[in-house]
């Protein structure tokens, strides 16, 4: 399919034509899971602007008392669940036909990082345009966000290329893998916070922690889930629960599971054991409701747009932030900022009324300009791209050279993923971050990215 300006999302004819054996579940958790992140990033955003530079702030900073608000909009650990859960589906079905691992691995990873290379090559060139302009100062903190959350695709690919484990077992065995994965969490931020080892070893939670969902969705896939007791299930979320209060109380983990400005601990990067256990207590609600969300994932009025979400799921994630930063701008440009002061801490605080009712404002302009950007570039999602979707002339190499190039791939795709997130593109592509004593670069590490999808490419796509 060829890409086509403003093209209409055939939201409609996919939700009609939805398999009748599909867990229509999983795809509901995923499509609401990325609402509330795309939401709840332009809700928590708190921009002040002293002497034309931006300081940026987050509302649950601005009042503590709604970081236990987190416990329940944090959701990102159910789009692991829900990716576990479609990966392990996929990955059985490939099986079935006789399909081979870099192959499956290939598919897989196309999908994301094809989005992700165009993403890349726009805000690669606003950024350059940005470094070239503008002051430093003043570009610098936004610019920055622009690959932030790029770190969920390579975790996501990573998580992912760990679904041949994932097999099918008993509750019981099942139970076991859950524990250890918690404990290997726990360890790791032993080590991080008790121990003179440094704490560079918290990346490695990066993919322990978010495998905890990924490996619960697999369960569901293969119906392990529904052979455990309801009243089990409950107890293991209150006693995830009352575990990680424990651990609030008495240890250095923050009590919000997202990151706040100015904390020396954040519990999502990296990730922490008290998002583990939450994305354990977030399952067992999940399962707990879940024929309730059956039954509403099968009105039209709510399943088309999941559909609509799902499809377009890649656009949405990686473009909704620069809409953001955009917004934030122009309403800084023509002198629309919202009432924003600083905290005695330096951070910025709403001032007074006159901020919700500008937010109002703000988010409406904000919806509609996501609204655009998405209709304009989802074609991209599902479009081959030239060459790197074209058959390699290559001979293919052999099923063990193959696994474990793919399988090194999704690891270089992983650490390139990170390092933006880390790096960001403020003075792209020149700008150097030091970190843990190795100096990064942005530019750098899209060259290892696509280094990366090359390898994945090479050892899985089909051969002319």
């Amino acid at each position: 399919m060829a890409p086509t300006v403003f093209a209409p999302v055939p939201s409609r004819r996919a939700a009609a034509e939805t398999p009748a054996d599909r867990d229509r579940v999983v795809d509901l958790v995923r499509a609401t899971s990325l609402v509330v992140v795309v939401a709840g990033h332009s809700i928590m955003a708190v921009v002040a602007w002293p002497g034309g530079v931006p300081v940026l702030g987050n509302l649950l900073a601005a009042y503590p008392w709604t970081q236990v608000l987190t416990w329940v909009l944090q959701i990102m650990p159910l789009f692991f669940f829900a990716g576990g859960a479609a990966s392990a589906i996929s990955w059985a079905r490939h099986r079935a036909r006789g399909g081979e691992y870099p192959a499956w691995i290939w598919a897989r990873a196309d999908r994301l990082l094809r989005p992700a290379f165009v993403y890349l090559v726009v805000a690669g060139v606003i950024a350059a345009m940005v470094t070239a302009l503008a002051s430093p100062t003043a570009s610098e903190p936004l610019m920055n966000l622009l690959t932030q959350l790029l770190w969920f695709l390579g975790v996501y690919l990573i998580v992912t290329a760990l679904t041949p484990l994932f097999v099918p077992t008993t509750p019981g065995r099942a139970a076991l893998v859950v524990v250890a994965l918690l404990l290997a969490c726990g360890l790791v931020d032993g080590a991080r916070f008790f121990t003179g080892i440094p704490a560079v070893v918290g990346l490695l939670n990066f993919v322990l922690v978010w495998t905890v969902p990924a490996y619960l969705g697999s369960l569901r896939a293969h119906g392990v889930l529904d052979r455990v007791p309801r009243w089990m299930i409950g107890g293991v979320a209150l006693g995830c629960v009352g575990l990680n209060l424990a651990l609030i109380s008495h240890g250095p983990w923050p009590l919000s599971m997202v990151g706040m400005p100015g904390a020396e601990v954040s519990n999502m990067a990296p990730p922490t054991i008290v998002l583990a256990l939450h994305s354990v207590v977030l399952v067992c609600v999940v399962t707990l409701l879940d024929a309730p969300l059956a039954r509403l994932a099968s009105v039209p009025s709510a399943w088309r747009p999941a559909t609509w979400v799902n499809l377009v799921a890649m656009t949405l994630y990686l473009w909704h932030l620069p809409v953001l930063v955009a917004v934030t701008t122009l309403a800084h440009v023509v002198a629309l900022d919202r009432p924003v002061g600083l905290g005695d801490d330096g951070w910025p605080v709403p001032d007074g009324w006159g901020y919700l009712l500008g937010s109002l404002v703000f988010w409406a302009v904000y919806a509609a300009g996501v609204w655009a950007v998405v209709r304009l570039m989802w074609p991209f999602e599902h479009a081959p791209l030239v060459w790197w979707d074209a058959r390699p002339r290559s001979r293919a190499p052999s099923l063990r050279t193959a696994s474990w190039v793919a399988a090194l791939g999704c690891v270089g795709v992983g650490v390139s993923t990170l390092v933006l997130s880390g790096t960001g593109l403020a003075g792209f592509p020149w700008r150097i971050v030091d970190y843990a004593g190795l100096p990064l670069s942005a530019a750098g590490a899209i060259v290892a990215l696509v280094l990366s999808g090359l390898a994945i490419r090479w050892a899985g796509a089909p051969r002319r």
